[in-house]
Formats: C-alpha cells, sequence, structure tokens
C-alpha cells in the first residue's frame, strides 16, 4: 500500500464521494486503500496517508488528535498535517481567522464550565434568535436554533458547556433562501464550488436533513475571498473548503474553513478529484 485513506469504523469503504479518489487513484496506478484510522494498522510501513472520511472524530477528539501526530511521528506523511488537524477539529480557529481580519459569522465562544445567561448575551449583542453548538463538531450534530429567551436554548447550552466548549452566533436567516456556498480547493488552488441550499421549512443544509447539493460558479470577488482564507491561515493543505453564507446586505462571511475531513464533492467536481489524485501522485515521488 502506498496510500493510505482515513476513514472511519462506520465506513470502513470510504464515503462515496471519497470512493471516487480511491477509483481515480487506481488508474493512476497508485496502489491506495481505506483505512479506519482508529483501527490497528502499521503506520510506518505506509508512506502516504490522507484524512478523509473520519466522521466520527468529534466523538473522541483528543484520541484523534494523538493518533494524527503518532502518525507522523512513524515516518508515514500525513495530509493534512497534524498540526492542522488539532488547529482545525477545534472551532476556536474562527477567532484567529477573524483576529486575520476574516470575516467571520459573529460568535461568542464559551469555555467548558462557564455559566452564561444566554438572554443576556444575546441582547448584549442585538440578537434575537441564536444558534448554539459545540466548538467540536460536525454535521450540525449538537446545533439548535431558537429564540435567545426561549427556555430550551438555555438548556441546550448549558448542556454543551457541562461537555466542553461551545459557541453561540446569531441565526443567519438568508440561509434559507441563499443556502450555503462551499469553495473546494485542492493544493491552495480553488477548482469548483457548490451551494448547498435546506429543504422548506428546514435550515440545516446537510444531506439527512433533506438539503440539496447542485454546482454553481461563484462570483470572483467571493472565490477570492476564499483563496484569502486559506491563505491567511498560514497552513499548507493539500485539500481545503471555505463555507460561505451571506449577510442581509449581500455581503460573505466566513461559516467554517474545513481541512480535517470536509466532503469535497467530487461528484460534482471532476477536475477537482483528478487534481487531488494528481497531488497525492506527486507527493510519492
Amino acid at each position: 500500500m502506498q496510500v493510505a485513506l482515513a476513514t472511519a469504523a462506520t465506513l470502513p469503504d470510504l464515503a462515496e464521494d471519497d470512493q471516487l479518489l480511491l477509483a481515480t487513484l487506481a488508474d493512476r496506478g497508485v496502489a491506495a486503500a481505506p483505512v479506519v484510522w482508529s483501527s490497528a494498522h502499521d503506520w510506518a510501513a505506509t508512506p502516504l496517508c490522507v484524512v478523509r472520511s473520519v466522521w466520527d472524530y468529534e466523538e473522541r477528539r483528543d484520541e484523534f488528535v494523538a493518533w494524527a501526530a503518532a502518525v507522523e511521528a512513524s515516518g508515514c506523511r500525513l495530509l493534512n498535517s497534524a498540526d492542522t488537524l488539532r488547529w482545525n477539529s477545534h472551532k476556536g480557529y474562527l477567532l484567529e481567522l477573524e483576529e486575520r481580519g476574516a470575516p467571520v459569522v459573529p460568535t461568542a465562544f464559551l469555555g467548558q464550565g462557564d455559566a452564561i445567561d444566554v438572554v443576556a448575551l444575546a441582547a448584549a449583542r442585538s440578537w434575537k434568535e441564536v444558534v448554539a453548538k459545540p466548538c467540536v463538531a460536525a454535521g450540525g450534530r449538537g446545533l439548535l436554533r431558537a429564540a435567545a429567551d426561549d427556555p430550551m436554548m438555555q438548556a441546550h447550552l448549558d448542556g454543551l458547556l457541562a461537555r466542553g466548549d461551545a459557541m453561540v452566533q446569531p441565526y443567519v436567516r438568508s440561509i434559507e433562501r441563499d443556502g450555503e456556498l462551499s469553495l473546494l480547493f485542492v493544493d491552495g488552488r480553488f477548482t469548483h464550488a457548490v451551494r448547498k441550499t435546506p429543504a422548506t421549512g428546514e435550515f440545516r443544509i446537510q444531506e439527512q436533513y433533506g438539503g440539496q447539493t447542485a454546482r454553481v460558479v461563484p462570483d470572483r470577488d467571493v472565490v477570492a475571498l476564499g483563496e484569502w482564507i486559506v491563505e491567511a491561515t498560514g497552513h499548507e493543505f493539500l485539500y481545503a473548503r471555505v463555507d460561505v453564507v451571506f449577510d442581509t446586505d449581500g455581503s460573505p462571511m466566513l461559516g467554517e474553513l474545513e481541512v480535517t475531513e470536509p466532503s469535497m464533492y467530487f461528484e460534482h467536481g471532476p477536475e477537482a478529484v483528478e487534481a487531488m489524485a494528481g497531488a497525492i501522485e506527486a507527493r510519492l515521488t
């Protein structure tokens, strides 16, 4: 095996999206196979590991971060790097990007054990409807949208903070109409974009909630913002996804920068899977 594609135990054959990458590598003569990240594996005998559908990492982030460091220590090259995975797997990285000038969705970051009155927090920021979610999460898990003065929101936030760090944001209503724009990058170069829109009456854009995905051609200024964000991190990425939502005046805002285990929407961008396979192959030579 030249390349391991790290995946979750619940997806031992990879997500469908990443199966396209596996097939493209095979077409190039690259010996690649999925490997469950948490399973026993001789990483020292594997030249390269590309992190893909590890969609259970948020349930045990500390173990995942330690695994990434151990893979690199074995001599196996890990992409994205262990340092990148540690940095990106906690959404506190958004605060760092905001400090560097990125137009991040307004966010209050809260530490585990904090006692926060969500009504007061929201009132101080003129937020009426808010979203609360854990700082280590994926796929919309642990997220609640409600009025700030809804007792359910306070109870939900208290529960989140009892278990870990959390974040509160104003609800971005334009998502219902405009959805979320994902910009995909391979080796720092933009490949394609998709728009993810929620089902009628829903605000979550994930497929399990009825969301739909379609390829789009984004405005050049939005692509330029995505390029700037990728560069501003100071990290070098094999793959990256910049998720953008829009303010009430149409201004783009960074929702998330996904460089841990993002779906790359290869089915909507065949040039992206070719670019990714080519970049992996180049790192073997």
